[in-house]
């Protein structure tokens, strides 16, 4: 894809917003920390804006670059195609989870006779079309579909109000704050650090200039948003009740006496696992493009959609695993993709702006 291809700031926000709720809202809420899960989100979404600050950091040094490109600016062409392959293995990985996670939903929250590769299918046939049509179309479908998850995240919250309980919130740091900062190292690579695959779309957008801003302000609406929407389900289901839970939303819609609200759940996870998805697609197959020095992010559409298929089908035995992994291993291992190789390429661009502002002195003198 070449970068002709151009987005606005609202449409990268927009891509942001729908990326960061994606399956984040729906398959992980208490974690280890109960009722105190809003300090760890707190301290989670803090450490979150020092990530969004080192990936933009990192793009502002390298205007116009992507991730792919950057590693082998930095590290050489041999050292930087073996961090971009482990980069694009990343990104495929992160693809296929939210795939089995949007299969696992479907099959158990509404079509529990269905089999599991129906629903994965479906979404990564609407996913590959979308990725397959490029970045453009995927944004501009985005700022249609990703304002309708957060109207029925409101209208979902305004009508449960009446079944608050502010007491579920107490007792406060019982435990003390190591189960409180586990669940935020948690919450910070889930979805957080998530957005390191935006150093692969971040090259596209129009007005570099408004990068940050940009950002900051998906950051910004998207933990509000999540962090009312975490208090709004410890204070109805209560702290046991979110406890390693998959799916709280839906647990949460069942409150409301008036009206059934399962399909708009339904809908709101479509189009937030659609949107990360996509984003996921289209880094890995830029990725790849650019890795064989090809041109058309296209003709790696349908092999890397395959391998999306096959391994969000093996990768898990059952929903519970798939917890389990979402909340124990996936932050260890994500740890090296979000913090320690950004943190690294950061450093090693800041020496070698030094070396060669260095080297230009003592050719002057």
């Amino acid at each position: 894809m070449t970068k002709q291809v151009q987005i606005s700031p609202i449409q990268l926000t927009i891509l942001l917003m729908g990326f960061l709720f994606g399956t984040t809202v729906f398959i992980v809420s208490g974690f280890h920390a109960e009722q105190n899960a809003w300090i760890a989100f707190l301290l989670s979404w803090s450490g979150g804006i020092l990530l969004f600050a080192c990936y933009v950091l990192l793009s502002k040094k390298f205007p116009q670059k992507t991730l792919v490109e950057i590693n082998k600016i930095l590290l050489g062409n041999f050292l930087g195609s073996a961090l971009s392959i482990l980069y694009i293995w990343y990104f495929i990985h992160l693809g296929a989870l939210i795939l089995r996670n949007f299969g696992e939903y479907v099959v158990i929250a509404h079509m529990t006779e269905t089999p599991l590769w129906f629903p994965i299918f479906l979404l990564l046939i609407i996913s590959l079309y979308a990725t397959k049509s490029g970045l453009e179309v995927t944004s501009r479908t985005a700022e249609l579909v990703v304002p309708l998850i957060f109207l029925f995240q409101l209208i979902l919250t305004l009508s449960l109000i009446t079944e608050v309980d502010l007491s579920l919130l107490r007792p406060i740091l019982q435990e003390g704050f190591p189960p409180v900062l586990r669940a935020a190292f948690s919450t910070l690579t889930f979805p957080f650090g998530e957005t390191v695959v935006f150093l692969m779309i971040i090259p596209y957008l129009n007005k570099p200039t408004q990068l940050k801003k940009t950002y900051l302000s998906a950051f910004l609406i998207v933990g509000l948003i999540l962090f009312i929407t975490l208090i709004r389900d410890i204070t109805i289901l209560g702290p046991r009740g979110i406890e390693r839970k998959i799916f709280a939303p839906h647990l949460v819609a069942k409150h409301v006496a008036f009206v059934d609200f399962d399909a708009v759940i339904g809908i709101m996870f479509f189009i937030s696992s659609w949107t990360k998805l996509s984003v996921c697609y289209l880094g890995t197959t830029i990725g790849i493009s650019q890795l064989t020095n090809s041109n058309n992010h296209r003709l790696f559409v349908y092999p890397v959609g395959i391998i999306l298929m096959g391994l969000s089908i093996w990768i898990y035995d059952s929903a519970s695993e798939m917890l389990s992994w979402a909340i124990d291993i996936w932050p260890l291992y994500s740890v090296p993709f979000q913090i320690l190789f950004p943190l690294l390429l950061l450093l090693i661009s800041f020496f070698k702006k030094d070396r060669t502002q260095n080297k230009e002195s003592t050719y002057s003198d």
